[in-house]
């Protein structure tokens, strides 16, 4: 058996990921969820740096509970907690579930980016408890 393409996949960790769900044909429903990410851009930021998101997309950020743990080593953690609850309820809240975000240079299923924001919460509240 042939091992999946992970093209368009997240990579999460060394072997994880947050698979690609098809957008084809739906592209013209998405709506820009960069003003919902509001409070999450400074660890959103941080995790940008694989490459620049303008080149790469997703490929450009690291995602992983490593990298994210990193991130928050300069954050307040309550703070990227509290934003991170409140940007899965904006996106699961949104309008469309084709969502794009602008600064990230991706479009993505909204079911992908709910995965991906509670992934980010799980690395946040995992450090917090740690007391890293």
């Amino acid at each position: 058996m042939s091992e999946r393409n992970r093209q368009y996949d997240i990579q999460i960790g060394d072997e994880t990921w947050i698979e690609f769900i098809s957008i084809d044909g739906r592209y013209d429903q998405a709506i820009d969820i960069d003003a919902l990410l509001d409070g999450l851009w400074p660890l959103i930021c941080r995790l940008e740096t694989h490459c620049v998101a303008g080149c790469c997309g997703m490929d450009a950020y690291d995602f992983t509970r490593e990298g994210v743990a990193t991130a928050l080593l300069e954050l307040d953690r309550a703070h990227m907690h509290a934003a991170c609850v409140a940007a899965k309820a904006a996106v699961t809240a949104a309008a469309s579930d084709i969502l794009t975000s602008a600064a990230m240079n991706h479009f993505a299923d909204k079911r992908v980016f709910l995965q991906l924001l509670e992934h980010l919460d799980e690395c946040i509240v995992a450090q917090d408890r740690a007391g890293a």
